[in-house]
């Protein structure tokens, strides 16, 4: 694998031309299903599932035609319900919610039904589930946060019992809570990374206690270490990664301090989307699986692209969003 990209972008090659196609899906409104923001989205056997941690605090899941399935839990202090979803994973077999209110992790399976409720050994910011069913979870050093540890990601079995931590905190680390979610995942490996860092961590899904990483090169524009720690300080004259990456064994696709970007890894090519018309623009993916990308599109978002000449959505999808405001778009990748 390689170790490290230059971030230089490729102005001759259209981001289109790595985009076969594209689907579209109108989520069902349903009283029991209303959010106002896509902060992590996650396709797991035919269902969508949906963070809004800001406004709602809740998971909503949708089948992949756009119906209305359920909320996942509910607010509240009885068996199966939370007082925050702070982040979520999905898996074959359950729903995870991340309560750090209470300091749990709550166990749903695919249909929303609770199954049991478990005490974390912290505070969490994301989680993941390796091979063996061991958990894996993040944490990040933030402003004025009493709690303090050494690493940022620690491995436990499936009783809580720690049994690695993994990445020592240090002066670099950027303390804001912008940033939501920490982990993607592919079939091989989880994928790492924190704001700001130019660094991506692959974690072997099988032996989480190997990985590799892969280096960002802005060159110039990289963020000097000493501001770091500190967002407010980073200019529109420095570059960055903003989202965790999604790794693909083609491409590398997120968001970066501006906009969204495709990295063809094969010939180290960093691609954004056209400054001119065409036929299909990026926008930020919340999930990836295999050549499909998933994202969140708004009306105005939509009629921008179309000015801009991407090709029109069905008439239903255009009534949809004259309506609701929002679809998902799929992205089939070439």
């Amino acid at each position: 694998m390689e170790n490290s990209i230059i971030w230089k972008v490729d102005p001759h090659t259209k981001l289109s031309s790595y985009i076969d196609s594209v689907e579209y899906i109108a989520l069902e409104t349903h009283p029991d299903g209303l959010f106002n923001m896509v902060e992590k989205l996650v396709v797991q056997d035919d269902k969508i599932f949906i963070l809004d941690f800001r406004n709602c605090k809740q998971v909503f899941v949708f089948d992949t035609t756009g119906k209305f399935l359920f909320p996942v839990g509910a607010l509240g202090r009885a068996p199966g319900e939370f007082l925050e979803t702070r982040n979520f994973t999905v898996d074959s077999n359950y729903i995870y919610v991340i309560d750090n209110f209470q300091a749990r992790l709550l166990l749903y399976d695919l249909n929303g039904t609770y199954i049991e409720t478990k005490q974390l050994p912290g505070v969490f910011y994301d989680i993941a589930i390796l091979g063996n069913g061991d958990y894996m979870f993040s944490w990040q050093p933030l402003k004025d946060l009493p709690v303090k540890k050494e690493n940022k990601i620690t491995i436990t079995d499936k009783n809580m019992n720690v049994k690695k931590e993994l990445l020592p905190a240090n002066e670099s680390d950027c303390c804001n809570s912008t940033k939501l979610s920490f982990f993607t995942q592919n079939a091989e490996n989880i994928i790492y990374h924190t704001l700001l860092s130019d660094t991506i961590y692959l974690l072997d899904r099988h032996d989480a206690f190997t990985f590799s990483t892969l280096t960002i090169d802005f060159t110039n524009h990289s963020i000097p270490m000493k501001w770091r720690q500190d967002y407010s300080k980073v200019t529109e004259n420095y570059q960055y990664l903003y989202t965790t990456p999604f790794v693909t064994p083609k491409y590398i696709l997120g968001t970066n301090d501006s906009e969204p970007y495709l990295i063809d890894r094969k010939n180290k090519k960093v691609i954004l989307n056209s400054r001119e018309k065409d036929d299909y623009f990026l926008l930020d993916p919340d999930f990836v699986a295999g050549n499909k990308v998933f994202s969140y599109l708004l009306n105005d978002t939509y009629q921008a692209m179309i000015k801009d000449g991407m090709k029109r959505a069905p008439k239903e999808i255009e009534e949809k969003l004259e309506k609701d405001h929002y679809v998902l778009i799929k992205y089939i990748l070439k």
